[in-house]
């Protein structure tokens, strides 16, 4: 577990990074400048979670397992109500949120809701339920890689769905779906 561990703390150095990469690449000193301090202020927010972070519980095999399950129905889900329901995004999120709130144990409510963030993109992003039950899958790994990384504070969940949607988008635009 303690690599999957660090595997979450590369996701979150490979950001900083990629938004150094993009002050750079900009070329625009308008831009640099903002998108430097931004990157700053991140890599100052790891040092310190680096430093506070509690180290890598004993998550047992069938954790990360259920977590991972629960990510993949949460964010299928979610895609469901809001697509082949009709629904829309937020009564979808918001609608499997509660039901996982109140169903489910602290930390896989989390990640429950975390992954219906998943479900609220559009057809042109996920364009099908297999789309989205891969995006989920891709969700549940970096939840569960970065369960110590910046715990608490707020948009964990977020950006880890926006990164699940990116790297599928990026699966289906080299592979084609």
């Amino acid at each position: 577990m303690h690599r999957a561990r660090m595997g979450g703390w590369a996701l979150y150095i490979a950001t900083g990074i990629g938004f150094i990469a993009l002050a750079l690449l900009s070329g625009d000193p308008l831009w640099m400048l903002p998108i430097a301090l931004v990157a700053a202020g991140y890599f100052a927010g790891l040092i310190k979670q680096m430093r506070n972070a509690a180290p890598p519980g004993n998550t047992s095999r069938n954790e990360i397992l259920l977590t991972m399950a629960i990510a993949i129905a949460a964010a299928s889900a979610t895609w469901f109500i809001n697509h082949e329901l009709g629904y829309g995004a937020l009564v979808a999120s918001g609608l499997i949120g509660v039901i996982a709130g109140v169903t489910l144990p602290h930390h896989l409510a989390g990640a429950a809701y975390a992954a219906s963030f998943v479900g609220m993109s559009a057809n042109a992003v996920l364009p099908t339920m297999t789309t989205a039950w891969v995006a989920g899958a891709i969700a549940g790994i970096i939840i569960v890689s970065t369960g110590p990384v910046f715990g608490g504070i707020g948009g964990k969940g977020g950006t880890a769905a926006a990164a699940a949607v990116l790297i599928t988008s990026a699966l289906i635009f080299t592979v084609g779906a």
